[in-house]
């Protein structure tokens, strides 16, 4: 396929391809690299590139970093020049570069009248092949400033940050697993996030467990599995999200355990996420279970109320970015943390519906409003747990009675479960500071502050607390 004058400009007596060509050529000279590469290497290391003219007419491949480049240059570099030679038909210099190199006068548009002699002054903007700063913004959506943290999370956004800053893996491989919802991929992108920009150039590679099964299977098909391996195995950081997804395929599996034990040998940091544990997983080889057991396996949590309404309040702030007269009153959002009780994901959902029922319908975000949008969804909804239930169960547990629990009392014995009930309490009802402290004993509402801190503060440290904290949870869940 080739390309006329008519789609050329003239710069020093040769033919210059004009920016609405070269984005024609480019698409086909990525089709064929995709064709050759395969859907992983294509979608991590080629899929973002774009191309640009510069004022002497040769034509940029722009890489958003310089891992990137240097990635592009050694791997595709000679292969990118032959094949835009044998689609464009016509000699052009090709320099790959990152964004950093090209002023930003150049980066959105492109002078016509820098490459024609005869000083055409129109400016043509040139739209990049494909939308590449989508993935930047959603991974820039997951950070750790937009994680929420609560009990349910703490320590694993804990080992989150110290994996993401360490200079050397402090634990490897690092296992997140729990429930659909829960944060997993969020902590995932936010450590990628955090990693890339820290300065201390690391290679960071995050996948899903999906997109390495295409790309090692489109690597088997090509007959041709170096490249994958080099991609996979190159990197400083790896990532992979939903690795039960690889179970159950022997040849996947392999070529999995064979890279996590690569990078962990050359001390490169693996994170990996999973729904479940490393020794629930359904894995036909043992040896990879047991590598995946002995690095830092950290359980997720569903979220409780206090964390919910966290959560929500985020939400709420990042749904202003295109609905700035978004208004969501206190009681509504206390209503909404208590009443969508699954996941985090479920409560964005609901948020997401709530707001196109009514800000979007130029109505206000009211009780009746968001109860109707409710009733036309269905939410999973925890039965309603009361400050006396709470007492009770607490009581019970410790084998004391609910009159210790509101007395003046202060022995050890009573003043712990004393303290984890006013935390439950704030955490699973809807209740004030000065309510709760009413209902133990006549409290003032500072007590109840002190309580629930000291509860907060102690369950990262305090193994038997945390097992009791989350012993009352389900009981009082049912």
């Amino acid at each position: 396929m080739g390309y006329s004058q008519d789609a050329t400009a003239r710069r020093d007596g040769m033919d210059v391809m004009d920016s609405s060509s070269i984005v024609t050529v480019w698409r086909a000279v990525r089709a064929r690299l995709r064709e050759e590469c395969g859907d992983l290497v294509y979608a991590a290391e080629i899929a973002r590139l774009r191309v640009e003219l510069d004022a002497a007419g040769r034509v940029c491949v722009i890489c958003p970093n310089e891992f990137g480049r240097a990635w592009v240059e050694d791997n595709v570099g000679v292969r990118l020049r032959a094949l835009w030679a044998s689609v464009a038909e016509q000699a052009c210099d090709i320099v790959i570069c990152t964004e950093k190199t090209l002023s930003s006068a150049k980066s959105q548009t492109v002078s016509v009248a820098a490459l024609n002699a005869g000083g055409v002054s129109e400016t043509a903007a040139l739209p990049p092949a494909e939308p590449v700063e989508a993935e930047a913004k959603r991974e820039a959506r997951f950070t750790f400033d937009t994680f929420m943290v609560g009990s349910a999370n703490m320590m694993a956004a804990t080992a989150a940050r110290a994996v993401a800053s360490a200079d050397a893996p402090p634990f490897n491989p690092v296992f997140f697993h729990g429930d659909y919802g829960v944060g997993k991929s969020h902590l995932l992108a936010a450590i990628a996030h955090s990693a890339s920009l820290s300065g201390k150039r690391k290679k960071v590679l995050y996948l899903t467990a999906e997109e390495f099964l295409n790309g090692f299977q489109s690597a088997l098909r090509a007959r041709d599995v170096q490249p994958f391996k080099d991609l996979v195995r190159d990197c400083d950081m790896l990532l992979i999200d939903d690795v039960h997804f690889i179970c159950g395929k022997p040849r996947t599996e392999d070529e999995f355990l064979q890279t996590v034990t690569a990078l962990i040998s050359a001390e490169k940091q693996v994170v990996l996420a999973s729904h479940c544990a490393p020794s629930q997983l359904s894995v036909s080889d043992d040896r990879l279970r047991n590598i995946l057991a002995g690095g830092f396996n950290c359980p997720l949590q569903g979220p409780d109320l206090d964390l919910r309404r966290k959560i929500l309040d985020c939400k709420i702030a990042q749904a202003r970015n295109h609905c700035p007269d978004l208004e969501v009153p206190e009681t509504v959002r206390d209503f909404l943390a208590a009443r969508v009780t699954s996941s985090a994901r479920e409560l964005e959902g609901v948020l997401n519906n709530i707001i196109v029922r009514t800000a979007y319908m130029n109505r206000p975000v009211t009780m009746e409003t968001v109860e109707e949008a409710l009733g036309e969804l269905p939410v999973k909804a925890e039965r309603r747990i009361t400050v006396d239930d709470i007492q009770k169960s607490v009581a019970s547990y410790f084998s004391i009675t609910v009159d210790d629990l509101i007395s003046k009392r202060r022995t050890k014995a009573v003043v712990r479960p004393r303290h984890i009930a006013m935390y439950l309490a704030k955490t699973m009802t809807t209740r004030s500071l000065p309510d709760i402290g009413r209902r133990f004993g006549g409290r003032d509402h500072s007590t109840v502050i002190h309580a629930v801190n000291k509860i907060t503060e102690t369950l990262t440290s305090d193994a038997v607390l945390a097992e009791d904290v989350e012993a009352l949870r389900r009981r009082l869940r049912g």
